[in-house]
């Protein structure tokens, strides 16, 4: 691990980025934080209303974002067993700590915006 992987310094302690790599960089991804932020408002939402929701994104680029989201244990895809089979999303637990940590920054965003 480089030395710039431990870049911040908390208290006299370094935290390293490394470990969170993967993370951060699907947090950077277009629609990730829209959708966080979307299925932290809602217990479920279906792909049609994330990609209503999100600025109709192409079918691909959502399922793609969806599935890295799964992979990385931000959300849970949910097989509805109906007619006709239905999917519905919902953040993890890890997922809506991600979200409980990203409001401040948002609401700081709101007041440097202005």
């Amino acid at each position: 691990m480089s030395e710039s992987a431990c870049m911040i310094e908390v208290n006299g302690k370094k935290v390293c980025l490394y470990p969170s790599e993967k993370i951060i960089k699907l947090l950077g991804k277009e629609y990730t934080i829209l959708i966080v932020g979307l299925l932290g408002n809602r217990e479920k939402s279906s792909f049609n209303e994330i990609a209503k929701s999100v600025g109709n994104p192409s079918p691909n680029l959502l399922s793609h974002r969806l599935h890295e989201m799964e992979e990385a244990g931000l959300i849970l895809r949910d097989v509805v067993n109906t007619r006709p089979v239905s999917v519905k999303y919902s953040l993890t637990k890890r997922g809506r700590e991600l979200r409980g940590l990203l409001i401040p920054v948002f609401k700081w965003l709101e007041t440097v915006q202005r």
